[in-house]
């Protein structure tokens, strides 16, 4: 009669050491990078087009098995922090900041499991890289935010989905609604996180949904404003959703902030 193998599960929610269990035989890991920051909205004056942020990169999920002897008794694990988004835009006719990028996942520092973290966002709707992040609002045709992407669209071995984009303000000073995000991807057979809901003008974007240990939902962006501050960019759900873009906004009120990504994990799973 067959028997069903021992399994020791270590989760990292932080960097720290992953110490081989006495006995073990075969070993997997999973990383999941950190997602980027949004970017945040334009300020700017009446009559001119004033873009959205874009929405933060969606982070990397890499997978690497193991025979236990290749491991020695401890292994470094690297777990990233979620890129810091774009703070407001507070002085007239500038265009958002740059956010900061994800933190890259890691299991065993050489020939190890690595997953990179999602880019940040510019501002003036520029799109983070790496990762299904959206463009923001007024970079093509729409006014609207655009929405996040999945991963599967962006990582040929699957990610976490990017953040939606901040809603812009067309050149007859219409504002515009933020993008919801991407939804996530499945995981070994478990559930789709379903990412941030699409906002109103002024509104800011709910974040994305967490995925226990698998990836977030990214946030939604805020919407632009011509009567007062443009609405901020959700965060990215942990694990690795990207940061949504902040709203436009009209001189004299200062623009959406982007919303910060969602943190790293590393699974580590011992068979014994």
């Amino acid at each position: 009669m067959a028997l069903w193998p021992l399994v020791v599960r270590d989760v990292f929610t932080s960097s720290g050491t992953w110490t081989k269990p006495a006995g073990a035989r075969w070993v997997e890991a999973t990383a999941i990078g950190a997602g980027g920051g949004g970017g945040a909205g334009r300020r700017g004056p009446a009559g001119t087009v004033r873009t959205g942020g874009g929405g933060g990169g969606g982070a990397a999920v890499s997978f690497h098995s193991f025979s236990a002897d290749a491991l020695a008794a401890t292994e470094a694990v690297t777990v990233g922090a979620g890129g810091g988004g774009a703070a407001a835009t507070t002085t007239d006719s500038t265009g958002g900041t740059f956010a900061g990028s994800g933190g890259n996942s890691s299991f065993r520092t050489t020939n190890g499991c690595l997953a990179f973290g999602g880019g940040g966002a510019y501002g003036d709707g520029v799109v983070g890289g790496s990762g299904g992040g959206a463009f923001g609002g007024l970079t093509a045709a729409s006014a609207s935010g655009g929405v996040g992407g999945t991963a599967a669209q962006y990582q040929s071995g699957g990610g976490c989905p990017g953040g939606g984009a901040g809603g812009g303000i067309s050149t007859g000073d219409v504002p515009s609604q933020g993008g919801g995000a991407g939804r996530s991807m499945a995981v070994s057979g478990q559930p789709l996180t379903a990412g941030g809901a699409i906002n109103t003008n002024g509104t800011n974007g709910t974040s994305g949904s967490p995925g226990s240990t698998v990836p977030g939902g990214g946030g939604a962006g805020g919407g632009a404003s011509i009567t007062g501050i443009g609405g901020s960019g959700g965060n990215g759900g942990n694990y690795g959703g990207g940061g949504a873009g902040g709203g436009a906004s009209l001189n004299g009120s200062n623009s959406g902030a982007g919303g910060t990504g969602g943190n790293g994990i590393v699974i580590v799973t011992t068979y014994l």
